[in-house]
């Protein structure tokens, strides 16, 4: 190594792990006078554990429909560790792990001391909806937060329930959680032939839910965003590789440009700053989420913009910690090394 490398290569490494950790929060904005539709509504579905590749027309022919006629991100990116109740917590409160600060996926007593999607929602006079398959995510929202409120443990339990609630009075925002095919993947592998089964199942059992939305007359004016909490590998999931780190994020509804390909490296913070931005509820505080306007027929697909978040795709978490405390020591030996 040369004596400018030894001089300047650590501090440009130093400084790229200082904006990871203090990064920027700039977001895209809501444009004036959007959406164009008498009442806004969003049904946020979570596949706990779905591989984007393991979507095709024969496993999942509901969201290889969605995606047929919405917009589709293939390779957007859960936050490391890809584990259920931080991505989720990413999702609901718009904030990457590190500001949200939890690690644990575990059953946490109480709730998130953030704000949460359902409370700006709720604060703006909106009807809520929260269902979910596990129940750690009772952390996201506790019982009487919502209009609506049910965990169960069974995928298809929760989508008739979901269903039913959906077919007696629309919400303005529905969160379904699926905690499938997460679970076969533990069991059985993913991408295995009972992972790729219990896929199959599950999105028979969002097509139901669908179905509700469709009867109760407000599938026209509702956003349907679906993603996941993380892929797998084998057995396991958490690590940043891709089969871990990547998972699917599809938007359809009014007003999204159908077919398009995005290519923005969405996130689960994401969620939550679109979510808002098309109920028209202000979302300042899901600072680390972007609305993705370029899934909307108003933007060009040549308009996406880099993810400001990009950066904390890989050392985001506990890592940023661990980077810059390798960081100083290795400026440490530099210092401490005499240049040849």
């Amino acid at each position: 190594m040369n004596r400018l490398q030894q001089r300047y290569i650590p501090f440009v490494i130093a400084l790229v792990h200082a904006a990871i950790i203090f990064q920027a929060s700039a977001r895209a904005t809501t444009p004036d006078g959007f959406p164009n539709v008498a009442r806004p509504r969003v049904l946020i579905v979570s596949f706990d554990g779905l591989r984007p590749d393991a979507i095709t027309a024969a496993t999942a022919p509901t969201l290889t429909d969605l995606i047929a006629a919405g917009s589709y991100d293939a390779a957007a990116l859960a936050e490391i560790p890809a584990v259920t109740l931080p991505n989720h917590l990413c999702m609901v409160t718009g904030l990457t792990i590190l500001n949200h600060g939890v690690l644990a996926n575990f059953d946490l007593p109480g709730r998130t001391e953030h704000t949460t999607i359902f409370d700006a929602a709720e604060a703006a006079g909106l009807r809520t909806a929260f269902f979910a398959t596990k129940s750690k995510l009772a952390y996201l929202c506790n019982e009487g937060e919502t209009d609506a409120w049910d965990i169960e443990s069974d995928v298809d339990t929760m989508a008739d329930s979901a269903a039913a609630a959906i077919g007696d009075e629309p919400f303005d925002l529905v969160f379904l959680h699926f905690g499938e095919p997460d679970g076969t993947g533990h069991a059985h592998g993913w991408m295995s032939e009972p992972y790729l089964e219990k896929v199959t199942s599950t999105d028979t059992a969002l097509a139901r839910v669908l179905s509700a939305l469709d009867n109760s007359g407000v599938r026209d004016e509702t956003l349907i965003i679906v993603t996941a909490d993380h892929g797998g590998t084998g057995f396991t999931h958490a690590f940043p590789i891709s089969t871990d780190q990547q998972v699917p994020f599809i938007l359809c509804g009014p007003q999204v440009a159908g077919g398009r390909e995005l290519n923005a490296r969405l996130r689960p913070m994401d969620v939550a700053a679109t979510a808002l931005g098309f109920l028209g509820v202000d979302a300042e505080f899901a600072r680390d989420g972007r609305f993705v306007s370029a899934a909307f027929e108003t933007s060009a697909a040549d308009e996406i913009e880099p993810d400001p978040n990009a950066l904390l795709a890989f050392p985001c978490g506990p890592l940023p910690l661990f980077f810059v405390g390798v960081m100083a020591v290795g400026l440490y030996r530099v210092k401490r090394r005499p240049l040849s």
